[in-house]
C-alpha cells in the first residue's frame, strides 16, 4: 500500500488521535503546574547610575518620563493591584532619588510622593517620602516650598514625629518667594505652639509681627487679615495661660 492510500484512509484517525494526545498533554501539564505563580519585584533594584546613563542614549528627560511612569504604576501587575503596604520604601527612595538626578525640577515625582505613596498604610514607612521631599525641596526652597510643606503635613500627621515636622516647618518659614503665602511663615509657630512650646510661638509671632512691619515684602490685604487673626488668637491664648514673655527672654 503506498504511502498516499495510507494517509488517504486513515488520516482521520491520525489527527483524531493526535488531537486526543495533545489535549491529555495540555491538561497534564496545566495540573502540574497551575500552583507556579510568577515571581516578580513590586520595586526592583534601582539602576547603576553607569546603566542609567547608557539607557538614556543622551536623552536624560526621555528616560526619566519612561522610568517616572513606570514608578507610578509599579504596583499594576498581572491584572492586579498590590497594597502600598507591601511596597519596599527604601527602594522606592532610591528610586526616586535616582529620578532626581535625571529631573530635578520636575514636579512629577515629589507630587507622586505626596499625594500617592504617603497613602500608605504602614505608616512608619512613610519617614521616607519625608526625607525624599526634604532633600528635593531643601536644593530650592523658594521653588520647592510647597514640597517642604506638604513633608511637614506628612512628618507631623503620617509619621507623628513632630520634630522632623518642626525642622521642615523652619526650613518652610525661611523661603523668599514672592508666591508663596505668608502662613508658611507661620508654620514653626503653629507646631511650637501644638507642642506647648509658648516661648517659641512667641517668638515667632514676634518675628512674624517685625518683618511685617519691615516693609520688606508685600503681603496683600488677605493675608495680613489672616495673620492678624492668626496672631491676636495665639496672643489671647498665651494671655489665657498667664503665659509671661519676660520669662522666655531669660531662658533663650
Amino acid at each position: 500500500m503506498s504511502f498516499r492510500l495510507f494517509y488517504h484512509i486513515y488520516s482521520h484517525k491520525i489527527f483524531f488521535w493526535l488531537f486526543i494526545v495533545t489535549f491529555v498533554a495540555q491538561i497534564f501539564f496545566w495540573k502540574q503546574t497551575e500552583n507556579i505563580k510568577p515571581s516578580f519585584e513590586i520595586i526592583p533594584p534601582v539602576p547603576s547610575q553607569y546603566l542609567v546613563s547608557t539607557l538614556s542614549l543622551g536623552d536624560n528627560e526621555f528616560l526619566f518620563r519612561v522610568l517616572g511612569t513606570r514608578l507610578q504604576n509599579s504596583g499594576d501587575v498581572f491584572a492586579g493591584f498590590v497594597a502600598l503596604k507591601n511596597y519596599d520604601y527604601s527602594r522606592l527612595y532610591q528610586w526616586m532619588t535616582m529620578l532626581d538626578g535625571l529631573n530635578p525640577k520636575s514636579n512629577f515625582i515629589p507630587a507622586l510622593a505626596a499625594y500617592y505613596y504617603a497613602q500608605t498604610q504602614n505608616k512608619p514607612d512613610t519617614r521616607y517620602i519625608v526625607d525624599y521631599l526634604d532633600q528635593h525641596s531643601s536644593r530650592d526652597i523658594d521653588n520647592k516650598w510647597w514640597w517642604l510643606f506638604q513633608g511637614t503635613y506628612i512628618a507631623k500627621n503620617n509619621l507623628g514625629d513632630m520634630n522632623r515636622a518642626l525642622e521642615m516647618a523652619e526650613k518652610l518659614s525661611s523661603n523668599n518667594s514672592p508666591s508663596a503665602p505668608f502662613w508658611t511663615k507661620q508654620m514653626p509657630a503653629f507646631l511650637y505652639e501644638e507642642m506647648g512650646d509658648g516661648c517659641m510661638a512667641f517668638t515667632v509671632i514676634e518675628k512674624l509681627i517685625k518683618e511685617s512691619e519691615s516693609g520688606e515684602r508685600q503681603i496683600s490685604a488677605q493675608e495680613m487679615n489672616f495673620m492678624r487673626v492668626f496672631i491676636n488668637q495665639r496672643l489671647a491664648k498665651l494671655q489665657k495661660q498667664k503665659f509671661d514673655p519676660r520669662k522666655c527672654k531669660k531662658n533663650l
